[in-house]
């Protein structure tokens, strides 16, 4: 009886697996789409194998292609498993443009992150236009209890989900003002409620201050946030103040363009 050569299947297997997930990558810096022979260029591969590998994870949600320009982007089933919206509309597509209208309006560094475990993880990034600003990159993870990101996504979970993400978290002190409970974060979580914007003041980084506002879904779930940040000495009280009105009118458009029902809530001063 003739074996059947396992190892290389096996193989064989494992470096489609490492192609696919390399085309994945390709999009962190071209949310826009590419196209295949760019992608081809780009990963060093034969124009057919990045083509039979694109309409696999075409098929699958992972891409989706613009029929106009028939570019490739990230497809709807890569934010279903980062807990972003569902659906055909491609949160990081939409968030873009809302983006750079908010940092041509104060000149920081403006982030979509998502939750993701214990964790929120950025999917978007829009570098500011100060000199002295915020490098970032999409795909940076923070810990949700020291970030504006973080607890801004946390305000609006149901007291189980809540519960969830926090039940074994451990609060680690990452400068002086890190929130270092869950009763302190409890609290916060309140007046961010309030509020309607989260703030990490030097929480995550010393000298780094955050303001952050949720995006919600369809159904009117909080799936990710926006945030903008910048040094402490431009994050003055009165500052933050201006950027929360800011930065909840933006997450309240990239929400409605998601299909978001209006939240009726004001914002408080």
């Amino acid at each position: 009886m003739l074996r059947q050569p396992v190892q290389r299947t096996d193989d064989n297997a494992v470096l489609t697996l490492r192609r696919g997930l390399a085309i994945l990558d390709a999009f962190s810096s071209d949310p826009a789409g590419l196209g295949v022979n760019e992608l081809a260029r780009r990963l060093g591969l034969h124009k057919s194998t990045v083509s039979r590998l694109c309409a696999t994870l075409e098929r699958a949600g992972y891409l989706k292609r613009d029929e106009r320009t028939a570019k490739l982007r990230l497809g709807a089933r890569i934010y279903q498993l980062a807990g972003s919206s569902s659906g055909d509309i491609d949160p990081r597509m939409v968030a873009r443009p809302i983006l750079s209208r908010l940092v041509e309006a104060c000149g920081e560094t403006a982030h979509f992150a998502v939750l993701e475990g214990q964790d929120v993880v950025t999917i978007e990034v829009v570098d500011g236009s100060r000199s002295l600003r915020l490098q970032s990159r999409v795909g940076q993870r923070r810990p949700v209890h020291a970030s504006a990101l973080g607890k801004a996504v946390l305000a609006w979970l149901s007291p189980l989900e809540l519960q969830q993400v926090l039940g074994s978290r451990s609060f680690d002190r990452l400068t002086p003002n890190t929130i270092t409970s869950q009763a302190q974060l409890l609290e916060d979580l309140a007046r961010v409620r309030e509020r309607g914007y989260s703030t990490d003041l030097e929480e995550l980084e010393e000298g780094l201050r955050c303001v952050s506002a949720p995006v919600r879904d369809e159904t009117g779930r909080v799936t990710g946030a926006i945030s903008v940040s910048g040094p402490r000495h431009r994050f003055t009280d009165e500052a933050i103040v201006e950027l929360g009105r800011l930065i909840v009118r933006s997450a309240d458009q990239i929400s409605a363009h998601l299909g978001a029902p209006p939240i009726g809530e004001q914002l408080q001063a």
